[in-house]
């Protein structure tokens, strides 16, 4: 008999959206556990230095997971697994992994190996914060040698009220930052309803379509060994 694979995902403490993709999208012989984040405010507001702390706090917090003897853990928040500068993703996964003997991994390092997996070098960026969020996430992709020929800031300040947008919102946001000369469109935040818009923008704009919530399920899936084809999950997870 198989044993079935599982997947450990850490979520911050007030996103819901992440949940809801695995729950629609995760293939059914495919499970999936959550552990949730501590995201700290300061002043009533998510900062820089709250998605830092979260970052630092990732590791202790994967243990929980560990328990149980998931396959893979992601920590899954594209904020703050960039907190640490351009290249904090990687050095984070490293730390999870030795520090828990389990493959990991985390949003912008699964971003990064799916926009290389479509063979993207050009970009446009959506994140639905401001430029002090998005910044971080911009860096980070030119730090791997992408080209980001545009990055947009949707300016909301909590992820609660952005994670209320419906997909055809987010994705008249996208058509309006859309580029001729990209590879792909990256809508960035784990806590939009991006996944399910990326199959019409694809269509719409005829390029290769990545979220953060795809592109953590499809990285998750290859560390796996799992083989075939997410159904609404756009290029990337066909």
């Amino acid at each position: 008999m198989q044993t079935r694979k599982r997947i450990g995902m850490i979520v911050p403490s007030l996103n819901t959206i992440g949940e809801d993709d695995l729950r629609r999208f995760c293939p059914e012989d495919v499970a999936y556990h959550v552990h949730r984040i501590r995201l700290r405010k300061e002043g009533g507001v998510v900062t820089p230095e709250s998605l830092l702390r979260a970052y630092l706090e990732a590791t202790d917090d994967a243990s929980y997971l560990k328990d149980f003897g998931p396959d893979v853990i992601t920590f899954n928040c594209t904020g703050a697994s960039v907190a640490y500068g351009p290249t904090g993703d990687a050095l984070l996964a490293q730390s999870m992994q030795q520090a828990l003997g389990v493959a990991s991994s985390n949003t912008m390092l699964a971003i990064k190996r799916a926009l290389a997996h479509v063979r993207a070098r050009r970009i446009v960026h959506v994140c639905p914060f401001a430029d002090k969020f998005s910044s971080g996430e911009k860096a980070a992709l030119e730090a791997a040698g992408l080209e980001v020929i545009k990055s947009v800031g949707l300016n909301f300040v909590d992820a609660r009220e952005a994670a209320r947008m419906d997909p055809q919102t987010l994705a008249a946001h996208a058509m309006a930052h859309a580029d001729p000369g990209m590879d792909a469109l990256l809508l960035s935040c784990a806590n939009v309803r991006a996944f399910e818009a990326v199959e019409p923008l694809e269509r719409a704009l005829g390029v290769p379509v990545v979220t953060s919530n795809q592109a953590v399920l499809w990285d998750a899936l290859q560390q796996i060994g799992w083989t075939g084809q997410v159904e609404g999950g756009g290029r990337l997870l066909q």
